[in-house]
């Protein structure tokens, strides 16, 4: 088999091997700051309740100084009743403390929802707290398995880049600039298998000869559709393992 063929099929290994782990590697910071963000939702949740609480509390002792004074405007009006001195004030009087006890009704009334509410925001606030907890564990083993990931995949991208390095100055230059022009051209992808006299990338059939001459994996032959360069899979002396 050709020798410059055989490296260019282990250097589009090497390259597709490199893309894929750039990827990956490019991918970890937003996979990061999806964890962060799920921490972020769970911490938010938690103190959205705490801020519910402290609203409703707030509203509370609103209401209980409420009451506070309209039950001292009560007692004024009871303590001034000794004192009228015709049926009318009288009168008066006593619907002003009428008016009033009805308002420390309803006052106490919402002060009742209040507490009822307190009790509720203060059930969702533990449930919010028990998940915060769980999510902080979850994360913490998920960014490790994450961290350790990427690290073998910069470990690994590393050496596929080594590798590329050592292999590239053993090429024939001719060959070597072909294979980059037709991967930059291709996506990446510069050589293809050819089975069947068909291109298997682009799907073309080729000559018969054209063929034969590519199943002697014995030079460099561009595929006339897409200009690939072609080799036949079952014919090499020893393929390389896909990495």
């Amino acid at each position: 088999m050709n020798s410059d063929l055989k490296k260019l099929i282990r250097l589009q290994q090497i390259d597709l091997a490199i893309a894929q782990y750039r990827d990956e590697t490019a991918a970890f910071p937003a996979r990061s700051r999806a964890l962060d963000e799920k921490l972020a939702s769970a911490l938010e949740t938690v103190e959205n309740a705490k801020a519910a609480i402290r609203e409703t509390n707030a509203s509370r002792k609103h209401h209980e100084s409420r009451v506070a004074d309209l039950e001292a405007s009560v007692s004024r009006y009871r303590e001034q009743l000794m004192s009228v001195k015709t049926n009318e004030e009288y009168k008066a009087m006593n619907k002003e403390i009428a008016f009033n006890q009805q308002a420390i009704d309803e006052e106490e009334d919402q002060i009742l929802a209040m507490m009822e509410q307190a009790e509720s925001l203060a059930e969702e606030l533990k449930t919010a707290e028990e998940a915060l907890a769980e999510d902080k564990k979850m994360v913490g083993v998920e960014r490790g398995k994450l961290e350790e990931l990427n690290a073998r995949d910069i470990e690994t991208l590393e050496a596929y880049i080594r590798e590329r390095h050592e292999l590239v100055p053993g090429i024939d230059e001719d060959a070597f600039d072909q294979y980059e022009r037709v991967r930059k051209a291709r996506d990446g992808v510069a050589l293809a298998k050819a089975t069947d006299e068909t291109c298997l990338v682009c799907n073309v059939r080729m000559r018969p000869q054209r063929f034969q001459n590519v199943r002697r994996n014995d030079t460099i032959i561009p595929c006339e559709s897409c200009g690939r360069i072609l080799y036949d899979p079952e014919n090499m002396d020893h393929p390389f393992e896909i990495a």
